[in-house]
């Protein structure tokens, strides 16, 4: 899951007047829905996670959903990711990810048309791999249940 997306178009890419609460990709309400399942999947898992391959799956993920729900929030979950696990797969495309959420005089229309292209990819990627996100989340969430009642 290292950067794609796809999906309907309403806006072309996250502008300087956007505010930082605002999403940085928009999209239809009902593909914000499935993104939304899919985050909260990854906050479960977040909560239980410390390091390694799956704890970077889940931040890297939820960071990619939050692009279309909170640009701070994005930014918030891409600094935790690199700061938390400095050395992990995703270090380089994270670094990418906060320089371009971070860039506010990113508005020519060859830039917008690259994150056009760039959200259609993420989107698409997070989309097509949903059904076994959101059930890793639950799995994980439910194991954390188990041991709690033991």
């Amino acid at each position: 899951l290292a950067g794609g997306t796809g999906g309907c178009l309403l806006s072309q890419s996250g502008s300087s007047s956007t505010l930082p609460s605002s999403a940085f990709f928009h999209v239809e309400p009902a593909e914000l829905g499935a993104l939304q399942e899919i985050g909260h999947a990854q906050d479960m898992f977040m909560k239980q996670c410390h390091k390694g391959a799956t704890c970077e799956d889940a931040y890297y993920t939820r960071g990619l959903v939050a692009l279309f729900e909170n640009r701070a929030n994005a930014i918030t979950v891409f600094q935790e990711l690199h700061t938390v696990m400095p050395n992990s797969r995703y270090d380089s495309a994270t670094t990418g990810w906060l320089n371009l959420l971070q860039d506010r005089a990113s508005s020519s229309s060859e830039t917008k048309a690259v994150l056009g292209q760039l959200k259609q990819q993420v989107l698409l990627k997070l989309l097509e791999h949903r059904g076994d996100i959101v059930t890793q989340g639950t799995e994980a969430h439910d194991r954390r249940i188990a041991e709690l009642n033991e």
